[in-house]
């Protein structure tokens, strides 16, 4: 697999892990202490023969999650000029994420909302890397998704204009 990073695959299975975790146990103490019916313990609200099963769901999930939501695209460009990394910037805006940084050919955005990027569990940056007649997107899929959208029809609409 080109350009597959161990290190950052399993960082992401790690924080998965936990913040699955944290939300199904904030989601019992929810049932628990809403509950009329006292009379059993917090950790009776999961049958003993369904706690195996959630622990292996939820390793599960991380494990395979980090795969399918995040992705790497390209979009192709006659050129790439100040203009059109003027217009990259505006569009990614758009999409709710804020440039952090631009240097050596690659510029990085993270989410404008904290609520999103702890929802994503702070895996929400986009890499966007301009080089020759080529741009490639990397982050989750969905904004790659649509950021490509958005970007190859700029491009288009561009190159019709010329």
């Amino acid at each position: 697999m080109k350009g597959f990073n161990p290190w950052i695959y399993l960082r992401r299975v790690a924080k998965y892990i936990v913040f699955y975790t944290v939300i199904i146990l904030l989601m019992l103490l929810i049932v628990y202490f809403t509950s009329d019916n006292r009379s059993i313990t917090f950790w009776e609200l999961i049958r003993p023969q369904s706690q195996t099963n959630l622990i292996i769901l939820i390793i599960a999930f991380s494990a395979v999650y980090p795969f399918l939501g995040f992705s790497k695209k390209e979009v192709y460009t006659n050129r790439f000029s100040e203009q059109d990394k003027e217009a990259a910037i505006r569009i990614i805006a758009e999409s709710g994420f804020i440039l952090i940084s631009d240097q050596d050919g690659k510029m990085v955005f993270k989410s404008k909302r904290l609520t999103m990027r702890i929802f994503r569990v702070f895996e929400d940056l986009i890499t966007l890397e301009y080089r020759d007649q080529t741009l490639t997107i990397e982050g989750m899929r969905r904004d790659i998704q649509r950021i490509s959208s958005h970007l190859g029809h700029y491009f288009r609409s561009v190159r019709e204009d010329e």
